[in-house]
């Protein structure tokens, strides 16, 4: 189990730590672009100014004149002429003197007063159209110069091609952004990134990506996103590989046990007169996890070699017990179900508890519940033996010999040991053909049988 979950939890790691390395990248990415895309807007809101502040020295030149039809001719080309001045406003002493409008005309319901600056955004409410606006101003002596630029070409400025971030322009405490009216931030500041204007008294504050965005992974981080998990797939396949490679047959044998993978398989026992099924004997097979199964003739005997074959035994008991009280109530009354002991497990101190244990799983009291002596490894006959096994005969189970006559010591066993039954090996009855002569050794194994019972 563990060397199982060793690639998998190292294929798990090495794909999160390459994810979280790509997000920091693609974070660090994302604000340049960011900050790239405020000094482009930045750029832009320089430009628009400029043009105002060409505007004013036009206006400078008209103040010293008087304000008559050419003059506002020459203010209005002027407003015309660059693409996103909207009115041009020269006031004396506060009072409105010229404008590029016909007949002095203003597109704003009152003068407004300026800080500290040459800049003032005003909200719609302060228009005649209701539509918020930058006002530029240049000043001289008692003579004002105002310059107003629609917000259609703010917004224009500010609408920076970048996903997922949205620039905003101050000026002093007022913001606008790519929709609705002039807002007063009043000290509270929303955006935590700025960029501001060398030339002019404005600021692009913005808002930074956010440090984790799984958009931004598979937008722009798609391809090497698969290439990390072909990475992570490929040390958990190379390590799995190692691992399996390095454990021996017994620890493959251990980790199959513990995995469940050592299942039931169960050969039914039948009534040969009446041809009815009396039951069944339980044989171990190894079911392969990518499917198949394989022969006990291929990991019993190491099961037995390296002690495994408790374990082994333990496990299909549990899942005998498991099986059949699923199905108990279909079970005939005296139902035999017979299970194969080794000789290390019929010594252990927990054999008759753990056979005791197995009886009492049972949902059903009137099972024929078998052990079957395996004659593959030499069993110690002695007088704990024989003590164990009659606690056992005493509490209803039935002891069988099987593989008679291929083993260790079958003869003593019968002579020494209360056996029930003895199953004879296919061996021998394998021999039995038309020819008399070929029944003689299992006549005699059967007559010996029928003489020690």
């Amino acid at each position: 189990m563990r060397n199982t979950l060793i690639p998998i939890l190292v294929a798990i790691c090495l794909f999160i730590t390459g994810v979280a390395i790509l997000n920091i990248q693609l974070w660090y990415s994302a604000k340049a672009e960011y900050l790239a895309g405020a000094r482009y807007a930045a750029n832009n809101i320089n430009h628009i100014l400029e043009e105002a502040s060409q505007a004013t020295q036009t206006a400078v030149n008209i103040a010293g004149k008087e304000c008559n039809l050419e003059e506002q001719y020459q203010l209005g080309t002027e407003a015309a002429l660059k693409p996103h001045l909207r009115t041009i406003i020269i006031l004396k002493q506060g009072i409105v003197w010229c404008t590029s409008l016909p007949g002095n005309r203003v597109l704003l319901s009152r003068i407004p007063v300026f800080p500290d600056s040459n800049l003032l955004l005003a909200p719609a409410i302060d228009t005649v159209n209701r539509l918020p606006i930058l006002l530029y101003q240049n000043q001289f002596a008692d003579t004002r110069i105002l310059v107003t630029i629609s917000d259609q070409h703010i917004r224009g400025a500010l609408n920076v091609p970048l996903k997922g971030v949205r620039y905003v322009l101050r000026v002093a405490d007022d913001i606008i952004g790519p929709t609705g009216d002039v807002m007063t931030l009043n000290g509270h500041y929303p955006y935590t990134e700025k960029v501001h204007s060398t030339k002019y008294h404005f600021t692009i504050i913005f808002n930074p990506p956010p440090l984790f965005s799984f958009y931004r992974l598979i937008d722009k981080g798609f391809g090497i996103l698969i290439f990390i998990l072909l990475i992570a797939c490929a040390a958990a396949f190379l390590l799995d590989r190692y691992f399996n490679k390095s454990a021996t047959p017994e620890e493959i044998l251990r980790r199959a046990i513990n995995n469940g993978e050592i299942v039931p398989f169960y050969q039914p026992v039948v009534n040969g007169r009446e041809g009815t099924l009396r039951g069944v004997e339980v044989l171990a097979r190894w079911k392969q996890p990518h499917g198949g199964y394989i022969s006990p003739a291929a990991f019993i005997p190491l099961a037995e070699k390296s002690g495994l074959i408790v374990p082994l035994t333990q496990s299909l008991m549990n899942q005998v017990a498991r099986q059949m009280n699923a199905i108990a109530s279909k079970l005939p009354e005296g139902f035999h179900i017979g299970i194969n002991f080794s000789a290390s497990h019929i010594i252990s101190p927990t054999f008759v508890d753990e056979c005791l244990n197995f009886r009492d799983s049972f949902t059903r009291r009137d099972l024929n519940l078998v052990l079957e002596v395996t004659e593959r490894e030499p069993l110690n006959v002695d007088e704990s033996l024989v003590q164990r096994l009659n606690i056992l005969h005493e509490n209803g189970f039935v002891i069988a010999l099987d593989d008679f006559g291929t083993g260790y010591s079958g003869l003593s066993y019968l002579h020494d040991l209360h056996i029930d039954y003895i199953k004879i090996d296919h061996s021998f009855v394998g021999r039995v053909n038309a020819d008399p002569e070929s029944t003689r050794i299992l006549d005699c194994v059967l007559d010996l049988a029928r003489k020690l019972s």
